[in-house]
């Protein structure tokens, strides 16, 4: 009884130290036995050299699970599907993209997962399929791998343009090149007194042309402040010349009003002085017809009897001369022109 006693201890305690043990373990480990995880899967175009299950996987960075599985897949052998596990409360959204990256270059391969923006609904498995899907892309180094062929043959193009320029005729021209360098870096050289005498007259002109402009500044602004006072008195003239003109038109209203009060007046002198028109054109056109009709005697009498007319009127005026000097010595003296100078005079001794 005794012996059965001891063997239910040892065993009790012996299961207690291996609870223990696990429990330790576990606790070391941080594995938490009630998380839940959720599963996603992805394909990659390509080589997944270096990548493994119980692989890292990380979120911006930040390690959030493991790879769990990796295959070529059935559907599609050009690509290779890869299963991770993260927690279930990760927030993998739909605009999320993985790529296999790195841990430096000869590093252990993980899948990094970016992008993800917080108006983005989570990601979630479409009815009818497995895991959902989370978009992927070519890592960098895959991307650096693919250009290397090309960026290897634009190289050894460029070692073949290189050999080809420097050959030797090219060598040949390159030394008598750089000689003719060496002698014009020389003539400078020779030639720094006169470079520096320039450089100092250079900077003699620079500075009178500041000068200048200085004064082309102050001159701009006499001149502003000129067109500022014409302005001013341009504006007080085009004032005066409204008033002006509000007067001449003031001045014009009243005449006009004046002349429509004389306006009888001037029709009624209007008609007269058309009636004088008529009256003087009616005569004119009966002075035609009477010379037209007497055109010959006169023609007989400007020829001829207006010489003698003319003869006649100069005779006249000798006659009235004549007779105008009698008429003038009888009003001096009435008696001496009757009866002549008949007293005489008595002499002065």
């Amino acid at each position: 009884m005794e012996t059965k006693a001891s063997y239910l201890i040892v065993g009790t305690f012996t299961l207690a130290l291996l609870i223990g043990l696990v429990s330790a373990v576990l606790w070391l480990a941080g594995v938490e036995l009630d998380e839940e995880f959720a599963y996603y899967d992805m394909y990659f175009e390509g080589s997944v050299t270096g990548l493994k299950v119980g692989n890292p996987v990380r979120y911006r960075g930040v390690p959030v699970g493991v790879v769990t599985d990796m295959k070529i897949d059935p559907e599609n052998v050009e690509r290779v599907k890869v299963t991770i596990e993260v927690p279930n409360e990760t927030p993998v959204k739909e605009d999320a993209v993985a790529a296999l990256e790195l841990q430096g270059i000869t590093g252990v391969a993980f899948v990094q997962i970016t992008g993800g923006t917080q108006e983005s609904p989570d990601l979630k498995r479409v009815p009818g399929q497995g895991n959902p899907v989370i978009q992927s892309k070519p890592s960098q180094l895959q991307e650096v791998i693919d250009a290397a062929p090309e960026l290897i043959n634009r190289f050894i193009a460029l070692i073949g343009s290189a050999s080809e320029l420097l050959n030797a005729e090219n060598q040949e021209n390159f030394g008598t090149a750089m000689a003719n360098i060496k002698t014009i870096t020389g003539s400078v050289a020779e030639g720094s007194q006169d470079i520096q005498t320039v450089l100092t007259e250079g900077a003699t002109a620079i500075r009178e042309l500041r000068a200048t402009a200085v004064d082309a500044r102050k001159l701009v602004g006499t001149v502003q402040t000129t067109l500022d006072a014409l302005t001013a008195e341009t504006t007080s003239t085009l004032g005066e010349a409204r008033t002006a003109i509000g007067s001449i038109r003031g001045l014009s209203d009243s005449l006009s009003g004046e002349f429509t009060g004389i306006g009888p007046e001037a029709r009624e002198m209007l008609a007269a002085l058309k009636q004088a028109a008529d009256a003087l054109g009616k005569s004119q056109q009966e002075l035609t017809v009477l010379i037209g009709e007497n055109r010959e005697p006169i023609l007989n009498f400007t020829s001829a009897g207006l010489y003698e007319f003319t003869q006649l009127v100069a005779e006249a005026r000798v006659l009235v001369n004549g007779l105008a000097r009698v008429t003038g010595q009888f009003e001096r003296d009435p008696a001496r022109f009757l009866f002549g100078d008949s007293q005489q005079g008595v002499g002065v001794r």
